[in-house]
């Protein structure tokens, strides 16, 4: 949906709901893994590695209101040092990437004496999702969730090396995405055609941390823990164009 410009004002959004199955991991920089069972990948069907549900995208252009022909400062020295300036943005957020909780490529290389396959779990209860960037989901094993989550239990439980658990593909999901950009634009006309301008662009304008994929292996003491970025911290640059 779009709003053309009112009193300088243009606005843009669009909502995207997708999902996506297939039974075969993807190349990305992290994904599910083969199945424990490299004969058997119907079992393995389940969210897509890049699956994602829900994504907004919130952008903005506004002429600022000062200056010739503007509502303030129209008039004198002080219409020209501030007249020309202009503000543009966006906003996405998306969900966060799934993940498989798995038991660790020691007990992968006992069902695979090459390491392809995928060691999983039982479940044994409703996986809780704590949230911290320390302890997403709670896992026991990893010493920070007990704080942040006291009186839970662990939702998997480690088989014996070379023994397939019950839980499946991707049913876990990482951290949602959330970020805002922004621009500070002005021109100086050049004649009836050309314009010279200058432009502040910040990515990341809040300095929000976008979080990478936690863990997914009950068997670390890491379990949970997230230790990677999906994205950089706050960005800025300054251009000039004609």
């Amino acid at each position: 949906m779009s709003r053309q410009f009112l009193n300088g004002l243009s606005l843009r959004d669009a909502y995207t709901f997708s999902h996506s199955l297939d039974n075969t991991p993807q190349e990305l920089e992290s994904n599910s893994g083969a199945p424990p069972d490299g004969r058997n990948y119907k079992a393995w069907y389940g969210n897509s590695d890049f699956d994602i549900p829900h994504r907004v995208a919130l952008t903005y252009v506004y002429d600022l209101p000062f200056g010739r022909g503007r509502h303030f400062v129209r008039d004198g020295v002080l219409s020209y040092v501030f007249s020309g300036f202009r503000t543009s943005g966006v906003y996405t957020f998306y969900s966060g990437h799934p993940f498989t909780v798995n038991e660790g490529g020691a007990r992968n290389s006992a069902l695979d004496a090459f390491g392809q396959a995928t060691a999983i779990p039982n479940v044994v209860g409703t996986t809780r999702i704590v949230g911290s960037p320390d302890c997403w989901f709670y896992a026991s094993v990893n010493k920070a969730c007990q704080p942040l989550a006291p009186g839970l239990s662990d939702s998997f439980v480690l088989l014996p090396a070379g023994q397939v658990g019950n839980s499946e593909r991707n049913t876990l999901r990482g951290p949602d995405t959330s970020v805002f950009d922004a621009a500070l634009l002005r021109e100086f006309p050049l004649g009836e055609r050309t314009n010279l301008e200058f432009r502040w662009d910040v990515f990341n304008l809040s300095n929000t941390p976008e979080f990478g994929q936690p863990s997914g292996n009950v068997s670390s003491s890491a379990a949970g823990q997230i230790t990677t970025l999906s994205g950089d911290p706050r960005v800025m640059q300054f251009r000039i164009a004609v």
